[in-house]
């Protein structure tokens, strides 16, 4: 990091550039040796220039550049946004950098993504050498007037950028809306709300017409429940260019704390078409769509998710699973043939992704996605056998989306047992307080209401597999739990039931035989509470000694030929 004066620069000369590091960002050679031309009439002398961004990004991890000027399509490959993105995810831009971002265009989704991210400035071409004099003088003000907050917010001493604020408040009067803006945003991070409140409220007093003290004032009420308050402020703030995503945004979370679902996805669809290429809006808004009933419409957002984060940071293997995920979904609304394509275009998207990404990473997720595959086209068999591969200790490590579609995949197999061993896993991994969590928790909701219903119908099944053996007729006992087995093949008790009642005189038939070898393979291979543990050895012995063929002996092996 270069030292910068301890004052707030008045004017800027030739000489206050002369040893900074600037470096130009444009795919277009001439272009880039025109900026390069007006950068050495503003003063600059130590002059960089990258062609593309993965240069760029190269660059940057040699050079704690002061200035970066990026055109906003750079051709093949992360453009000017998914720069900008990458370096501050990963923290390659010093505190005191100042970047802007040049387009020749100025649609819409540019400019609010550019709001979004917020560079310290964003320039359209054509433009002269004063124009980019100017901008780049704007720029360099701000930040040394701020520095100290800036190089605090760069080592998280959120603490220490709030006093800081403070200070700047006082002492450089001409920069407290920018000193006050990001300590409003650093008490709500903090998540002191009644404190957000109270502070945007003075701020209101002095800057009655500001959009973003009233934004903030609207989010610090949201999190303290005052809801009816909040959508008045958030709907009125949806007018000004701004705060028109970041008011969609919440309000769009606000109509699902009241639960209105369909007017939810509406807004935050709308805040979508404003700024496409934050993923996680869009993955958001998949949620939604899924909430709300639309599964092809979930998939196909997951489709353009894969596409906008193809070069960003967000470029993951998720975003592959989740699009095969949503597919299957989406099978069930079809018809067969329709579902036979769907799940088709699922399995392609698996193997791409096995062919991008560490395969032997995603063993237990592509596993579990096949499971599914197989399950949708009625292959249950297949697909039971295919899932058993998983252990359930799998679950320990695992992230929100691949828990939710594990607790999917054995639900859809009758396996409320193993289902339920992901809902309590993803009960305590949905620990942020954010919109996408918070669609994710919704998700879960509705998963556990299947649950629910399965469990009534199950508990009718056991009460009267119990009554029976309670009156010894263990033939029926026995069918009874067979029943529930069917929907909990990996549930242990249910397991040590069916040994018990054939070992009580329940009659041995080739379906006795084949559910009690099922659950003295699944008994050996759980880990059991020591009283499981002496009940499985007592039944297993019992009935090797009364049913000598219902569990074949293992065959030695034989011995290699030498």
């Amino acid at each position: 990091m270069h030292n910068q004066p301890d004052y707030c620069v008045v004017g800027m000369d030739a000489s206050f550039y002369r040893c900074k590091q600037i470096l130009i960002i444009d795919d277009c050679a001439p272009v880039r040796t025109s900026i390069k031309a007006m950068a050495q009439q503003i003063g600059f002398e130590s002059i960089h220039l990258a062609r593309d961004a993965n240069e760029a990004i190269a660059k940057c991890h040699e050079i704690p550049f002061d200035f970066i000027l990026s055109d906003f399509n750079l051709g093949e490959g992360k453009d000017g946004y998914q720069l900008f993105e990458t370096l501050k995810t990963r923290q390659l831009l010093a505190p005191l950098n100042c970047f802007i971002m040049v387009s020749a265009e100025n649609q819409r989704q540019i400019v609010h993504g550019m709001i979004e991210l917020q560079p310290d400035d964003y320039l359209l071409k054509p433009f002269t050498y004063q124009q980019l004099e100017e901008r780049i003088s704007r720029a360099v003000k701000g930040r040394i007037a701020l520095r100290k907050i800036y190089v605090s917010l760069f080592a998280q001493d959120y603490q220490n950028a709030i006093a800081e604020c403070d200070n700047a408040v006082v002492q450089k009067p001409e920069f407290a809306a920018a000193a006050l803006r990001i300590k409003g945003e650093l008490l709500l991070k903090l998540r002191n709300y009644a404190g957000a409140e109270a502070f945007y409220q003075q701020v209101l007093q002095q800057y009655k017409t500001s959009a973003w003290a009233r934004l903030g004032h609207a989010v610090a009420c949201f999190y303290q429940q005052r809801w009816d308050d909040t959508e008045l402020q958030l709907a009125d703030l949806t007018q000004f260019d701004e705060t028109k995503v970041e008011a969609l945004d919440w309000l769009s979370r606000l109509y699902v704390k009241y639960r209105r679902f369909e007017i939810a996805h509406d807004t935050l669809y709308e805040a979508v078409l404003l700024s496409p290429k934050n993923i996680i809006r869009q993955k958001t808004l998949a949620n939604l769509a899924s909430i709300i009933g639309d599964k092809p419409a979930s998939a196909r957002i997951n489709s353009k998710i894969v596409a906008a984060a193809r070069h960003s940071v967000n470029d993951t293997a998720e975003n592959y699973l989740n699009q095969a995920r949503s597919l299957v979904d989406a099978a069930y609304c079809g018809n067969v043939l329709e579902r036979a394509v769907t799940i088709n275009n699922a399995a392609k998207i698996v193997d791409h992704l096995a062919k991008r990404f560490d395969g032997s990473k995603l063993t237990a997720e592509i596993t579990i996605l096949r499971s599914r595959f197989l399950a949708a086209k009625g292959e249950l068999a297949d697909a039971k056998q295919l899932i058993s591969e998983i252990p359930l200790s799998y679950q320990h490590t695992i992230t929100i989306d691949s828990c939710m579609d594990a607790a999917k995949a054995y639900f859809e197999l009758g396996d409320l047992y193993a289902s339920q061993v992901y809902i309590d896993k993803l009960q305590h991994i949905l620990e942020r307080d954010d919109f996408l969590t918070e669609t994710q928790r919704i998700m879960l909701e509705m998963e556990q209401l299947r649950h629910e219903e399965l469990k009534n119908k199950l508990k009718v099944i056991n009460t009267e597999a119990v009554q029976a053996y309670q009156r010894e007729d263990f033939n029926t006992a026995f069918d009874r739990f067979a029943e529930t087995f069917d929907y909990m093949p990996t549930n242990p008790t249910i397991a040590i039931n069916l040994m018990q009642a054939l070992v009580k005189g329940a009659r041995v038939t080739d379906f006795s035989q084949r559910y009690v070898r099922a659950a003295v393979k699944l008994l050996a291979r759980s880990e059991l509470d020591d009283d499981l543990m002496l009940r499985f050895k007592r039944y297993l012995a019992q009935i090797k000694a009364l049913h000598p063929d219902v569990i074949p002996r293992r065959r030695p092996k034989e011995r290699e030929v030498l």
